[in-house]
C-alpha cells in the first residue's frame, strides 16, 4: 500500500533525525539518553511509588536499567519510539522520562507516556514535559492523534491528561497483570485540532506544518 502524504511526511521527518531532539521549557529539558543516566533510570523505575500503576513491577536489579537504556536506543534507531530523558535544566540531571511510543506514520498516531521521580511530583512538571512531547509530535512530526492509557486509580496521571485536553475514550478491563493485582486500563485520546485549540487558549501562536 502506498503511503499517504502525511505518512510520507512523518517518515521523512523521523528519517532526518540525527539524534534525539532537545526540547526545553523554563523548568525542564527533554534530551537524549546518556550513559550516566542509567543510575537515574534505576532510581526512577525501582521506586514502588513510581511503578504502582505501571504494567510491571519495580526494577530490582541494576541490569534491568541497562536493558531499558538499550530499548531507548533501539527504539530511536528504529524510529518507533522517542524516549526522552526529562532533566533539570540547571544541572541536566535526570528527573524522569517522557515518551512518544508506537509511532505509526501510516495512521499518524503515537502513544504518550511519562514518569517523574516522586520528589518532582505536584509541581506541574509532568504536564510540562508532556506539552513539549505532544507539541513536537503534532507540530514537528505531523501526528494527527496522540493516545495514552492509565490505571483508573492513577488520579495524578489522569488529572495531567484531563488538563491537557485528552478525552476519556473507554475502559479496557483487566488488561495488565501487575504484582499488586490485575489492572484495568483507562484509554485517552487527543486529536491534532484539539491540541492546536489547547495551545491557542494558552497564547501559543505557532501552527502545524
Amino acid at each position: 500500500m502506498r503511503d499517504s502524504p502525511s505518512a510520507q511526511h512523518i517518515r521523512g521527518r523521523l528519517a532526518t533525525l540525527a539524534e534525539f531532539p532537545v526540547l526545553e521549557s523554563d523548568r525542564i529539558r527533554l534530551r537524549g539518553l546518556r550513559e550516566d543516566d542509567i543510575a537515574g533510570l534505576y532510581r526512577l523505575f525501582s521506586d514502588p511509588r513510581v511503578m504502582r500503576y505501571w504494567s510491571r513491577g519495580p526494577m530490582t536489579e541494576h541490569a534491568e536499567a541497562v536493558d531499558y537504556a538499550k530499548t531507548i536506543l533501539d527504539g530511536f534507531t528504529q524510529r518507533t519510539v522517542l524516549n526522552w530523558i526529562v532533566a533539570d535544566p540547571a544541572t541536566d540531571a535526570l528527573i524522569g522520562t517522557c515518551t512518544l511510543y508506537e509511532i505509526n506514520p501510516t495512521h499518524a498516531r503515537a502513544g504518550l507516556g511519562y514518569a517523574l521521580l516522586p520528589d518532582c511530583w505536584g509541581q506541574g512538571l509532568a504536564g510540562e514535559a508532556a506539552t513539549l512531547a505532544i507539541s513536537y509530535g503534532v507540530l514537528e512530526l505531523g501526528l494527527h492523534r496522540i493516545e495514552a492509557d492509565t490505571e483508573p486509580n492513577n488520579l495524578r496521571s489522569n488529572a495531567v491528561l484531563d488538563k491537557l485536553g485528552f478525552r476519556r475514550e473507554g475502559l479496557l478491563r483487566q488488561r495488565f497483570h501487575h504484582p499488586d493485582g490485575i489492572q484495568d486500563s483507562l484509554v485517552f485520546g487527543l486529536l491534532k485540532a484539539e491540541w492546536l485549540a489547547y495551545l491557542n487558549t494558552r497564547g501559543y501562536r505557532f501552527g502545524a506544518d
